[in-house]
């Protein structure tokens, strides 16, 4: 018998937390292109094991927690979240359309959070350790986003069976 959407709940839900505690491991200064990559993988995970935990089958998509977010506005304790951290949920976007899977898609392709990318303007070989965006706010000391994501996550791992009973 095949498995079912709830089937994939704890499942993801657990490998959220095993990104999550090495994503905690790593320095923002040291690494902050791998912390990036990490913080929109704790995500994509919470969100799916969101959507199997609804019964629903997960999206097999690498944005799936822009839908997190949809959800977590429908629980009080989802908005409560949201609304303490409100530059997450933009910053976990721009995460997710700076995976290969999806900024390859755009034209010319965006910034990467994996792989290196080609500068279709100029022709040069760029790549996220020195050169994603993301990964320079993350490594800023005055700028907290990575914190914030990290604190937000750990705070939706521990409360997401009762957001989504």
């Amino acid at each position: 018998m095949p498995a079912v959407p709830r089937d994939w709940a704890d499942p993801f839900l657990e490998q959220a937390r095993e990104d999550l505690k090495a994503a905690w491991q790593i320095s923002p200064t040291d690494s902050p292109s791998t912390l990036c990559m990490l913080i929109q993988m704790v995500f994509e995970k919470l969100a799916k094991a969101a959507y199997a935990r609804s019964g629903l089958t997960f999206p097999r998509t690498h944005q799936a927690a822009s839908h997190l977010f949809v959800v977590l506005l429908r629980h009080p304790a989802g908005t409560a979240l949201l609304t303490a951290s409100s530059q997450v949920q933009h910053f976990v976007s721009a995460l997710e359309n700076a995976h290969p899977a999806v900024a390859g898609r755009q034209n010319p392709p965006w910034e990467q959070l994996e792989y290196p990318w080609e500068d279709t303007a100029t022709g040069n070989v760029l790549y996220p350790a020195r050169d994603l965006s993301l990964a320079r706010r993350v490594q800023d000391p005055k700028d907290r986003i990575a914190i914030d994501c990290l604190k937000f996550a750990s705070a939706l791992e521990k409360q997401l069976t009762i957001i989504v009973p």
